[in-house]
C-alpha cells in the first residue's frame, strides 16, 4: 500500500466490483458495503503504515523501508514523512473512496454503450400530437376516513370524468404510454414515486376506453429502472395486472429533430414515445429541490433513456423540461397527490396524506393548480419551467385555483417547499460546475451514492434530509434581501454591540494575560472564527436571550474555572484562576453551540425521535462518561468538595434544562459543545496555553465537561423562564 500504489488499485478494485457484482446480481447496498470495507482496510493499512507502526515487508519493493518511506517511495521520489504536511496526507486519504468509486463509474459507463439507430423524427412523425382542445381541469379530493381505497379510485375516476372522460383521450386499440415516476423515487419513502394504485386506476379506464396501456419510466441517473422498480413492487404488481411494464432505456433508440432553435436540436429518444398514440403522464406530487416542483412537465424528462442526465442540466435543465413537454405533450395529465412529497424533493421527501388528485388535458395548467395547492402563489414567477411554457404558449400556467373549494386540508398551500430563488441557486451552480471538463461524470456517478443510497442506508437516510434542508436554510439566509423592520435593526445593532464588548474584553484578556505571545497560529484562527460565528448568530437572537446566556455563561466560566484550577486539574501560562480571557470568551463559544445546534438539530429531527422519557438520554449519557473518564482518567482523585458540588449542579441543570428540550435538540446540543469545546481545548493545550494535570494533550472528560457547562447556562437561563432553543428570530 502507498499514495501511489493505492489510487490504481482501488480504481481496479471498482471495475472488478461492478462486473463481479453484476454477474452475481448483487444488490446495490452489498456492492456498497463491499466498496466501504475495501477502502476502509486500503486506509487503515496505509495508515499504520505511515505512522511506522508497522514494518514494512513486501518483497523486492520495500528495500529495507520504513512504512512512511514505503507510503512516499522515498527511494525514488526522494520524498519523506518530514516533507509533507499533515493536511496533504489527511486530503490524500480522503480521496481513496474516490479511486474505487472511479474505476466502479467508469466501468458502469461503458457497459451503458449500446447501438443506437440511425433514425431521425420530427414532430410531425409524433402519433400523439393533437389539436389543442379547450383547457379543462379538475381538483378531487377525498375524505379522509381511515384511507379507504375506493375513495382514492373514485377521486382518479370523477377527474377524469370531469374532462370528458377517458373516452375522450382514449380510442379503440390506441397504444397508449402511462409515464409514472418509478426511477425519481426511493423504496422505502411513499410519496417520492408515484403509487400503483392510482396507475392501476388509469390503466382500467384506459383499457375501458379500448386502449392498450403500458407503464414506463427510464434509467434515471441515480437509479436503474428494473432493479428499482422491483423494489418499489412494480415488477409483481405489473405481473397481477397484465400490463407492460417497460424500460425506455431498454428499447430502440433514436435520434429526434427538436428544431434549431432548441437547445437539445438533435437528441437521442425512445421510440415508443414516437409511436405512442395517447400520453398520460402521472407523476407524483412532490418537491424538488432544483426545479421547485417535480409534476407533470418533469415527469416527462424523465422519458429521456440517455443515463448522461448531466448533460442536459448543463444546457440548463427548465429549458429541456420546456422542449421535451413541446415534442411530446402529455394528452393528459394526472397528478397523484394521494401521498405528495414535501421538504427536499426529490429523493428525502417527507411524505404528505394529501389525498387530492389533479387533472387536466394541459400538462401546464394541471402543474400549475398542484403548484398552488402545495403552496407556490404564483407559479409563474416561481417555477422557472412553468414560466417558459406559459409564456411560448405551450399551456395556461396563469389559472387560479381557490382550494376553498375542496374538504380542507391541514397542508393546503403550507407545504415545507424549496425556496425558489435557492433551487435557482442550485441551478445556476450546477450549471457553472457542469462547464469544468470531466465534471459531468462525477455529476452522474456521484449522484448515485449521495442522493439515491445516502436515502436509503440505515442512519444515513435520516441525514441526508437533514444536511440538505441546512444547505437550503444556510443558503436562503445569506440570500434574503428582505429589507430589516426598525425594530430588528436595532435588534441587530445591540447584539452586535454585546458580542463586539465580549470580544474586546476576551481579546484584552489574551493579550494582557500573555496568551497571544505563546498562541499558535491554529488557535488564534479558531479563536477569531468562533468570534465571527458567535457574531452571526448573535444577530439572529432575541436580545433578551442573549443577554441572558451571555451572563450565565460568564457565570459558569467563572465557577468552573476558580475551583477547578485551585483543584489542580489545569494551569494557565499566567497561573492565574480564572483568567480574565476565559471568562468572556466562554459566552462566545457558546452562543456558537447555540447556533450550530439551531442546525445540526434538524437532522435529528427526521429520525423522528420522539417521547418525554427519553429527552434526558443526552445528558445522561454524558453525564455517565464524564465519570466514568474522570475515574479513569484520574481526575476524580483531585476532586475537592467545592469542585464535586459544582459538577453535582451542572448535572442538575443540565437533567433539568434537557428535560424541557426536545431529544433531537439535546442529541444535537450535546454533540456540538463536546466537539467544538474539545477541539479548543486540545489547540490550546497544543499551542502551551494551558496543561492539565497529567500532562495529557486533552482529558476526555473535559470535552465531555463542555457539554455540561453549556448546558448549566443554559439551565440557568431556564430557570429565570429564558428558553435559550427559542432564541432564534424566526
Amino acid at each position: 500500500m502507498s499514495f501511489l500504489l493505492d489510487p490504481p488499485a482501488l480504481f481496479v478494485l471498482g471495475v472488478a466490483l461492478y462486473f463481479i457484482g453484476k454477474r452475481l446480481k448483487m444488490e446495490r447496498l452489498a456492492k456498497i458495503t463491499i466498496g466501504l470495507l475495501i477502502v476502509l482496510s486500503f486506509i487503515l493499512f496505509s495508515l499504520f503504515l505511515y505512522i511506522d507502526t508497522f514494518r514494512c515487508v513486501f518483497p523486492v519493493i520495500c528495500n529495507n523501508m520504513s512504512g512512511s518511506e514505503f507510503m512516499f517511495h522515498s527511494d525514488i521520489t526522494g520524498i519523506y514523512k518530514k516533507d509533507v504536511p499533515l493536511l496533504v496526507v489527511i486530503f490524500l486519504f480522503i480521496l481513496y473512496p474516490l479511486w474505487i468509486y472511479f474505476g466502479y463509474a467508469a466501468a458502469l459507463m461503458l457497459s451503458k454503450r449500446r447501438r443506437f439507430s440511425k433514425e431521425v423524427y420530427s414532430y410531425k412523425d409524433v402519433k400523439s400530437h393533437r389539436d389543442r382542445p379547450p383547457l379543462r381541469y379538475a381538483v378531487v379530493r377525498y375524505p379522509d376516513n381511515g384511507r379507504d381505497i375506493n375513495d382514492s379510485e373514485q377521486a382518479v375516476r370523477d377527474a377524469v370524468e370531469t374532462l370528458g372522460g377517458m373516452h375522450n383521450f382514449v380510442k379503440r386499440g390506441d397504444n397508449v404510454m402511462v409515464k409514472v415516476n418509478i426511477c425519481g423515487g426511493v423504496p422505502e419513502l411513499v410519496g417520492t414515486f408515484t403509487t400503483k394504485e392510482v396507475a392501476g386506476y388509469v390503466v382500467d379506464m384506459v383499457r375501458e376506453a379500448g386502449g392498450e396501456p403500458f407503464i414506463c419510466d427510464a434509467d434515471m441517473v441515480w437509479t436503474k429502472f428494473w432493479s428499482n422498480a422491483k423494489d418499489e413492487g412494480w415488477v409483481k404488481w405489473a405481473a397481477q395486472k397484465g400490463v407492460k411494464l417497460v424500460n425506455l432505456s431498454d428499447t430502440k433508440i433514436v435520434n429526434f429533430d427538436f428544431g434549431e432553435d432548441s437547445l437539445l436540436q438533435r437528441e437521442r429518444i425512445s421510440k415508443e414515445i414516437v409511436n405512442a398514440d395517447v400520453i398520460i403522464s402521472v407523476p407524483a406530487m412532490k418537491t424538488h429541490m432544483m426545479t421547485s416542483v417535480t409534476l407533470g412537465m418533469k415527469n416527462m424528462y424523465g422519458t429521456f433513456p440517455e443515463i448522461d442526465k448531466a448533460k442536459y442540466h448543463k444546457l440548463g435543465i427548465n429549458e429541456i423540461i420546456y422542449w421535451v413537454n413541446r415534442a411530446f405533450t402529455p394528452n393528459l395529465a394526472i397528478i397523484d397527490g394521494t401521498i405528495g412529497g414535501e421538504t427536499v424533493g426529490p429523493l428525502s421527501c417527507e411524505p404528505v396524506d394529501f389525498r387530492t388528485i389533479v387533472a387536466s388535458n394541459n400538462v401546464v395548467t394541471a402543474d400549475a393548480i398542484a403548484s398552488q395547492l402545495m403552496g407556490y402563489k404564483n407559479p409563474i414567477k416561481e417555477i422557472d419551467h412553468l414560466k417558459l411554457a406559459h409564456e411560448r404558449g405551450l399551456g395556461d400556467a396563469s389559472v387560479k385555483f381557490d382550494s376553498s373549494s375542496l374538504p380542507p386540508h391541514i397542508s393546503d398551500g403550507k407545504w415545507e417547499l424549496p425556496d425558489p430563488d435557492v433551487a435557482k441557486l442550485y441551478v445556476k451552480s450546477t450549471h457553472m460546475l457542469l462547464q469544468i471538463p470531466g465534471w459531468d461524470t462525477f455529476f452522474n456517478m456521484g449522484s448515485d451514492v449521495f442522493l439515491f443510497d445516502a436515502a436509503r442506508l440505515p442512519l444515513i437516510k435520516y441525514f441526508t434530509p437533514g444536511f440538505l434542508s441546512i444547505l437550503n436554510d444556510v443558503i436562503k439566509w445569506t440570500m434574503d434581501k428582505k429589507p430589516d423592520t426598525p425594530e430588528s435593526k436595532k435588534r441587530k445593532r445591540i447584539n452586535l454591540g454585546i458580542v463586539i464588548v465580549l470580544a474586546i474584553l476576551s481579546v484584552l484578556g489574551f493579550v494582557s494575560e500573555g496568551f497571544i505571545a505563546k498562541s499558535s497560529l491554529e488557535f488564534s484562527l479558531s479563536f477569531l472564527a468562533a468570534i465571527v460565528l458567535g457574531a452571526m448568530f448573535a444577530r439572529r437572537m432575541k436580545t433578551k436571550h442573549l443577554v441572558s446566556i451571555s451572563l450565565a455563561s460568564i457565570l459558569v466560566s467563572y465557577i468552573v474555572e476558580r475551583y477547578a484550577v485551585l483543584a489542580g486539574m489545569w494551569h494557565y501560562i499566567d497561573g492565574s484562576a480564572p483568567p480574565f480571557f476565559a471568562l468572556f470568551s466562554t459566552p462566545i463559544f457558546i452562543i456558537t453551540i447555540l447556533g450550530i445546534t439551531s442546525y445540526l438539530q434538524r437532522i435529528f429531527a427526521f429520525v423522528n425521535l420522539k417521547g418525554k422519557r427519553l429527552r434526558i438520554f443526552p445528558a445522561i449519557l454524558v453525564l455517565l462518561a464524564f465519570a466514568v473518564f474522570m475515574v479513569f482518567e484520574g481526575y476524580s482523585a483531585l476532586a475537592t468538595p467545592q469542585v464535586i458540588a459544582m459538577y453535582v449542579g451542572f448535572a442538575a441543570l443540565s437533567l433539568f434544562y434537557n428535560n424541557r428540550q426536545g431529544l433531537e435538540w439535546n442529541f444535537a446540543f450535546a454533540i456540538v459543545a463536546v466537539a467544538l469545546g474539545g477541539s479548543m481545548e486540545l489547540l490550546g493545550a497544543v499551542s502551551g496555553l494551558w496543561g492539565y494535570a497529567f500532562g495529557e494533550g486533552l482529558p476526555i472528560f473535559i470535552s465531555l465537561a463542555w457539554a455540561l457547562n453549556a448546558w448549566a447556562a443554559c439551565g440557568i437561563t431556564q430557570v429565570f423562564g429564558v428558553n435559550m432553543r427559542d432564541a432564534v428570530v424566526k
